[in-house]
């Protein structure tokens, strides 16, 4: 008879602490956040990726692009300024021709085109690099933003270069003046380096996963 009860209380105990461990659980998922279990309440050593790769380049580069829109002032280009484009190219290369750089020219460019600016095709033609005839610098010095159109309007130059670190790429651009090689407009920022970057930059190590967090080998 006591031999019973002892293999009921052993029973009990047993399904008891199942029915705890599984609450436990239940109760423990509900307060982790999606996507990660952090061993011993610690952050992955990992870089951030879950976050940067939502990051939508294109907003990046159009926020950029809206910057070196407001920065030019009007007296400084005009509507019917021509604005030329020259690709984006890497410092730490000449020679990297890889396609990142026509993209960030393009989506600048076309943001540039929807804010009104009269972006051209092609390279500046001689007379871009010249005041019209009968004009001059102090011309253009003695007029107020809202009489600049009297005079002809000047061509300049859109350009910009990206330097690439461990996880970002650093990225300038600049509106230049062609008469008079003056910097009109200019704006850095950053992007983060996701799979979809790596994809335009072949030189880049391509991304092979997260690393574990622990020591999962034993020598």
């Amino acid at each position: 008879m006591n031999k019973d009860i002892l293999v009921f209380l052993i029973l009990s105990t047993t399904l008891l602490t199942a029915g705890c461990g599984n609450r436990m659980w239940e109760d423990g998922k509900q307060t982790t956040s999606d996507g990660f279990n952090y061993v011993f309440d610690t952050t992955p050593t990992a870089r951030p990726y879950h976050e940067t790769a939502a990051i939508p380049l294109i907003e990046l580069n159009y926020r950029a692009a809206d910057e070196i829109y407001a920065n030019v002032g009007k007296s400084e280009l005009t509507p019917k300024s021509a604005i030329f484009v020259s690709r984006f190219t890497n410092p730490q290369d000449p020679g990297d021709a890889a396609i990142f750089g026509s993209v960030m020219t393009q989506q600048i460019a076309d943001r540039l085109v929807q804010r009104g600016v009269l972006v051209t095709d092609g390279t500046p033609d001689v007379t871009d690099y010249l005041y019209a005839p009968g004009t001059t610098a102090e011309d253009y010095k003695s007029l107020t933003a809202t009489m600049s159109g009297r005079l002809p309007p000047r061509s300049a130059m859109l350009s910009g270069t990206y330097v690439l670190g461990d996880n970002t790429i650093y990225l300038s651009s600049k509106v230049i003046r062609l008469v008079d090689s003056a910097v009109v407009s200019a704006h850095n920022w950053t992007i983060p380096i996701t799979d979809n970057v790596r994809e335009m930059l072949p030189q880049l190590p391509q991304n092979e996963g997260m690393m574990p967090t622990v020591k999962n080998t034993f020598e």
